[in-house]
């Protein structure tokens, strides 16, 4: 991983985009320029439909806010506060708040095209894998995102990697190509992520893409 961030910005400035169904809005953090994968957190203020993104998996963690139900054709999923739920994006759910407005983050991976790790640290624990790559020989670009909930200090895997946080500070880190072998080896070891607050917490999203043109 890169020792300084590529992107460091806060979420809360970013500009919000509503939803065609007017249930909410959300703020793209980082995305894939091929379109592989996107990380977005949205702010729900009402019961009402997810879309579909056929071909993808979902991870979402709820970052404020009581959770919300999830129900579609044979599947219930559960987003629950501060733990990384997977899910499949082929599915139209339909959604219900818990007790009121939260805040999500979501990821977004195209499978065979992108595979991720998303794990919450600080406070609270939890990792999940989502998405799949294809087993072509080539290259791969790994990207490291950390999204911080509450203030704090993030102290990567990487000697000499330590980070001082804002509460909704993130940073983007990306890695040069690197071997298969070598392309999970950042999901592996996420870092850790020391609180100012006692129940502080942050995201990790450790997400790889075969590079273009190196197979």
């Amino acid at each position: 991983m890169a020792r300084s961030p590529d992107v460091r910005a806060s979420w809360l400035a970013l500009p919000p985009e509503p939803w065609k169904n007017g249930g909410g809005v959300t703020r793209t953090l980082a995305a894939d320029p091929a379109g592989h994968w996107r990380v977005s957190i949205a702010d729900i203020d009402r019961d009402g439909p997810y879309s579909c993104f056929p071909g993808q998996d979902r991870v979402s963690v709820v970052l404020s806010g009581a959770g919300v139900a999830l129900r579609g054709d044979g599947v219930a999923v559960a987003l629950r506060p501060r733990e990384p739920a997977l899910f499949a994006g082929d599915v139209a759910l339909q959604s219900r708040l818990e007790d009121g407005p939260v805040r999500v983050l979501n990821l977004f991976v195209q499978r065979g095209r992108a595979r991720a790790r998303v794990a919450c640290l600080g406070a609270q624990g939890g990792a999940c894998d989502a998405g799949s790559l294809t087993d072509a020989p080539g290259q791969y670009l790994a990207a490291r995102l950390i999204v911080a909930v509450e203030a704090g200090v993030y102290a990567g895997p990487e000697p000499g990697m330590q980070l001082t946080l804002a509460a909704g500070e993130f940073v983007l880190l990306q890695a040069d190509a690197a071997a298969p072998e070598d392309s999970t080896r950042g999901a592996s070891s996420p870092g850790a992520f020391v609180p100012a607050p006692a129940n502080g917490f942050a995201v990790s999203l450790d997400i790889s893409v075969q590079a273009p043109g190196l197979r």
